[in-house]
């Protein structure tokens, strides 16, 4: 497992540097961030979602998929509550960050990181019940996150987002007989597959526009340490238990280990681009949200194999 960690996020820096320099030589700024933002919020991560759910139904795994799902929700509420209760800030005029801060505990690098990691180790089954995380994810992205980073709640446009429709279609196609034809599922999967590449070129234009905190610079980095801390480590401690719950109370489902594994892989990956996406549509801190992607994935290479090792002992 370490090696699959490390090799994805050797992956993510080549292409974040690809994204970087080009930014530099063409000298993008704005515009170009909030073109990717959008192709990656609104084209992308549809498809990513559509296509992971074009996969044979089958009754039984309709069933462990619900309990995915439900798991799923138990962790992201339980994500949400340590997020409002530890990312608070004393001095007002940093309280705009608590709110990325609070995203950036909640919202995992789940399908960069998670998908190629949990189908390494558990293979397709495991990539199969990761698709209930990613379902929780996006509707929770576009109804928290959204109103984490607008202050508002607007159910029209939650209800219209291209992500949400996605997971609802996904769910009915996946429930109906047989596969999407191959001229609509094969530019469905080939755009999904840009995934990986159209976030970390953002990251890496992010970092290229890099501004410096207008704070102090100390307060900057302890502020991302405490934000890293929680999302990787605080966050461990509680999907132990959850995991744990989960396995105690469907002891009787023949796949409720694997299930559970994979929502705590899931929960445990790094900050995710969505963060530093929605933070630039939205106009908010993207200087900030691109350092926490970047700190929590470089300390993910430590801290997720060796969570998974200690829940191995115990489950």
């Amino acid at each position: 497992m370490y090696f699959t960690v490390f090799k994805q996020l050797a992956i993510m820096a080549l292409i974040a540097v690809v994204g970087f320099s080009v930014t530099k030589i063409f000298k993008f700024g704005k515009t170009e961030q909030q073109f990717f933002s959008k192709i990656l919020l609104y084209v992308v991560n549809p498809c990513v979602i559509f296509n992971i759910f074009n996969v044979e139904y089958s009754s039984d795994r309709l069933k462990e998929l619900s309990v995915a799902f439900l798991l799923s929700w138990v962790a992201h509420i339980a994500l949400t509550v340590i997020a409002v209760i530890f990312c608070r800030s004393k001095k007002s005029e940093l309280r705009d960050l608590d709110y990325l801060d609070r995203i950036a505990v909640v919202f995992t690098n789940s399908g960069f990181i998670g998908i190629p990691l949990i189908n390494g180790v558990f293979g397709q089954a495991g990539a199969f019940y990761l698709m209930g995380y990613l379902a929780v994810f996006n509707i929770y992205l576009w109804t928290f996150g959204y109103y984490m980073v607008t202050r508002k709640m607007q159910p029209l446009k939650i209800i219209t987002n291209p992500n949400i429709i996605a997971v609802v279609a996904g769910i009915i196609f996946f429930c109906i007989p047989g596969q999407l034809p191959d001229i609509i599922a094969s530019p469905v999967k080939h755009i999904s597959d840009t995934n990986a590449a159209v976030s970390m070129l953002l990251l890496g234009m992010l970092f290229a526009t890099f501004k410096k905190p207008s704070g102090s610079f100390k307060e900057f980095v302890l502020r991302i340490a405490k934000t890293t801390f929680i999302r990787l480590v605080l966050s461990a401690v509680v999907m132990f238990f959850i995991a744990w719950a989960a396995i105690s109370l469907f002891g009787s489902m023949q796949n409720i280990r694997l299930i559970s594994y994979v929502v705590f892989i899931a929960a445990l990956c790094p900050v995710g681009m969505s963060v530093s996406s929605l933070a630039v549509v939205f106009n908010r801190d993207e200087s900030y949200s691109s350092m926490l992607v970047a700190v929590s994935s470089a300390m993910c290479i430590l801290t997720l194999p060796l969570s998974v090792a200690i829940a191995e002992r115990f489950f």
